[in-house]
């Protein structure tokens, strides 16, 4: 149901993207797919986790030789995805929040901001869902928020930032139709963004440093999730609802959704939001969105404004084909042509990007 890949046509050098502080010295050798130091602090914002992150993050390139064919991987991704020069430069400094490079059983989880959080005028969340693993798909998932982070810039988001989300263990095709990883990655992902609120707070009334002055004003936040992303982002919605006091997304933006959890359909209000501030993208072609839901059973999506993904000749913008998030790929052959819900030049894009920003959809 997604789009396995993702990765640039030249893998990362891992050598060089991040200098070491000093001279580099040999670690101790270890076992392949040993678990590495995976964070375990909620507070992903503040500056000295953000700097023993990188910290960890140069020890781990250290000793990349010893690791697992899947870390390695993973790591090399992390970085490629960090390097200045790796998409379009267009797009901000990307920062590395957290990350995990798993073991054997377990995928690797990260977080890379695109954009400076502590100055963000508006923060989104992106969410993706089955088949997209730190370790094929990273710079793939950061590409995809720049692409946002600019649509929202063109649309008059003053300092957005984006999240590229892949802190959690996305399911095969099977696993899609229970609810299992949606609970798991719904979990984490309410304490990333709970910790987010916290810190949001804090720069509010000015306790949190900040890197250049901005607003006052509280980031506008929302969640973008597409296809089991979806179920991830509603689980950690209501999970913040059942804080006191609840914690609320001022939106929420899904793509490719296969169907709502059976205990929340019919009620956004267990979300936090209502149905003007639920946005749902679906294109007429995506036959695999639809399949999902009725092999899941779960319920539909009832309550929610609309995100029009045709084609729309007066902007110039391209229609969704499919379910994937980025498919336009015009020197590959046929099936890669047309576009996805997050590809650039496509309504879908043009729409999320203001319906993430809190603006006017035309």
């Amino acid at each position: 149901m997604e789009t396995p890949g993702l990765r640039p046509e030249q893998p990362a050098e891992p050598a060089e993207p991040v200098a070491p502080d000093g001279p580099v010295t040999p670690d101790k050798p270890h076992t392949p797919d040993k678990q590495v130091a995976p964070v375990a602090r909620r507070d992903i914002w503040d500056a000295a986790e953000r700097d023993a992150t990188r910290a960890r993050l140069r020890a781990d390139m250290r000793r990349r030789q010893s690791l697992g064919p899947r870390q390695r991987s993973a790591l090399d991704g992390l970085v490629h995805a960090l390097k200045p020069g790796s998409m379009d430069r267009s797009y901000p400094e990307r920062h590395l929040l957290a990350y995990d490079l798993g073991t054997t059983l377990r995928p690797a989880a990260a977080a890379i901001a695109v954009g400076e959080p502590s100055t963000a005028s508006h923060l989104t969340w992106q969410v993706s869902g089955m088949g997209i693993f730190v370790h094929t798909a990273m710079w793939g998932a950061v590409r995809e928020a720049g692409q946002l982070w600019a649509a929202q810039r063109e649309a008059g988001a003053p300092r957005p930032c984006v999240v590229a989300w892949l802190g959690y263990h996305p399911p095969g095709p099977w696993g899609v139709l229970s609810g299992q990883s949606a609970l798991r990655g719904g979990a984490r992902l309410a304490r990333h963004l709970d910790g987010w609120f916290d810190y949001r707070e804090r720069l509010a009334s000015g306790s949190a440093p900040a890197v250049e002055t901005g607003s006052s004003a509280l980031p506008h936040t929302a969640v973008e999730a597409h296809s089991y992303g979806s179920v991830v982002a509603a689980r950690a919605l209501q999970i913040l609802q059942r804080r006191e006091p609840p914690r609320r997304l001022d939106a929420l933006v899904v793509s490719g959704v296969v169907g709502l959890p059976r205990d929340l359909a019919g009620d956004p209000g267990k979300l936090g939001l209502t149905a003007e501030h639920i946005y749902l993208a679906l294109a007429e072609t995506d036959y695999l969105s639809r399949l999902g839901r009725l092999l899941s059973r779960r319920p539909p999506w009832t309550r929610f404004t609309p995100l029009q993904v045709g084609a729309d000749d007066s902007r110039g913008l391209a229609g969704v084909i499919g379910h994937n998030t980025s498919r336009h790929r015009p020197d590959s052959g046929p099936l890669h042509r047309g576009f996805g819900y997050r590809d650039v030049g496509t309504t879908s894009l043009y729409r999320i990007a203001r319906a993430t920003a809190g603006l006017p959809l035309d």
